[in-house]
């Protein structure tokens, strides 16, 4: 439980690194999706990186637009054990990148931003209390299986 915790704090920090980047290539270079994608696999770590690899593949593959791709998988990042929630607002970015004009996107994006970092400092408060909690309840575990062993 306390690695699940732990994963959900590093995606969250990964896709907000990402969709960050995605708003400033949008608004400072004005750069096109399928130009973006390949920086945000390029500079993103973690579970942004592989998330956006799958959708950058599955626009080249079969052709999907990049709102189809989002859609289509959004559903595999509960794999990093994120909320429903926050797979929403990601998704979300399927239907706001390329949409609208920059200014336009790039405010939605902060929106999106914003939502995740909440998210995030709650994912942070349940790890820093139950985080404890979990590992203290794995080891007093351990030792009462090493006893019962013995």
């Amino acid at each position: 439980m306390n690695n699940r915790l732990k994963t959900r704090v590093a995606a969250i920090k990964s896709f907000i690194g990402a969709i960050q980047l995605l708003q400033a290539e949008i608004v400072f270079r004005k750069a096109a999706l399928p130009d973006i994608l390949p920086l945000i696999v390029r500079e993103c770590a973690g579970a942004a990186s592989a998330f956006f690899r799958q959708v950058e593949q599955c626009m080249l593959r079969d052709g999907k637009s990049f709102l189809t791709a989002v859609d289509i998988l959004s559903p595999e990042l509960r794999h990093f054990d994120m909320k429903w929630s926050e797979i929403e607002w990601i998704r979300s970015v399927g239907h706001i990148a390329g949409r609208y004009d920059a200014p336009a996107q790039a405010d939605r994006l902060s929106g999106v931003v914003a939502q995740l970092e909440q998210s995030l400092r709650q994912a942070q408060d349940e790890y820093g209390q139950k985080g404890k909690l979990y590992r203290a309840l794995g080891l007093t575990a351990g030792i009462m299986i090493a006893l019962v062993a013995i």
